[in-house]
């Protein structure tokens, strides 16, 4: 999955520093990251500057790679985010191109990708994050946590986090598949959808597939989680197994299709990145 990176891992503590030549620049606007062209990866400070560039600069996160005992860590990269005021200009100099990060998932695995996808969530909040909810004052950055502080009515605002359900639903050799009713969605995916308020996770599974398709789930088991910063969601998967009959009655409104497909014939995953297709290729391959 896209936070699989070892032996990088990505270090997330909050930290007040300031943007040294040799740190990355995470470049965000509503057209996508700043990376080069045929590639995926981020401009130094010293580059960025280079370039012409009026950001504010807000450390982000780290990136560390162990060492070969496993017990130091002897890679360090750190990440900056540029923060425009609203509406400002984000060129992509010569060479460079802006790209969406949900578009570079597949293309580019690896640490910068799941970098990427980090970078998105946080520039999506602090775009969003500009004024206070309660009282719409001006916000400005915490000095000691990853918050946005209200100076007129004190309040604090943290990073919004969506948690959401994926269930694998299973009967016997047969996994339910769906595909949303979106424009341009075309992938089989599984069952999912947001955690309501005063809903456990486990009762939002279950309901989802109720809503979605008309079935009824047993023996809800855990299986994992995913922060899927593309979309702000920290996404937890669950596996049950059909409880009754298997017809389905689908929701137009939220899905094209649901179907019941065969171990052996459920097609190749496009990819490797989602909790979702982690989830589908481990039944595929009769370890779920």
């Amino acid at each position: 999955m896209i936070q699989d990176i070892a032996p990088w891992r990505l270090r997330n503590e909050f930290m007040d520093a300031a943007p040294e030549p040799g740190d990355l620049v995470i470049d965000m606007s509503p057209e996508g990251v700043l990376t080069p062209e045929g590639e995926l990866s981020f401009p130094t400070v010293e580059e960025w500057r280079a370039f012409g560039m009026d950001a504010a600069l807000l450390y982000a996160f780290r990136l560390v790679r162990q060492g070969e005992s496993g017990a130091a860590e002897s890679t360090e990269e750190r990440f900056f985010l540029a923060l425009r005021e609203k509406g400002a200009e984000a060129p992509a100099p010569q060479g460079w191109r802006r790209a969406m990060p949900a578009a570079l998932r597949g293309e580019f695995p690896g640490p910068m990708a799941y970098a990427a996808a980090t970078g998105w969530h946080l520039f999506l909040w602090y775009d969003n994050a500009r004024h206070c909810g309660r009282c719409g004052e001006k916000l400005a950055p915490s000095a000691t946590e990853r918050a946005m502080l209200c100076p007129a009515c004190k309040a604090v605002h943290y990073p919004r986090i969506a948690p959401c359900v994926i269930v694998a639903v299973t009967s016997g050799e047969k996994l339910l598949l769906t595909r949303y009713a979106r424009p341009g969605a075309k992938n089989l995916v599984l069952v999912a959808g947001f955690v309501e308020a005063g809903e456990t996770a486990e009762e939002a599974a279950r309901r989802e597939v109720m809503e979605e398709t008309g079935l009824k789930v047993k023996n809800l088991r855990y299986f994992g989680s995913q922060p899927w910063g593309f979309s702000g969601t920290l996404a937890l998967g669950y596996v049950a197994e059909l409880d009754g009959p298997d017809e389905i009655r689908l929701d137009t409104s939220e899905l094209a299709e649901a179907l019941w497909v065969e171990r052996s014939h459920i097609p190749p995953c496009p990819d490797s990145a989602s909790l979702t297709m982690e989830m589908i290729s481990r039944f595929s391959r009769g370890e779920l």
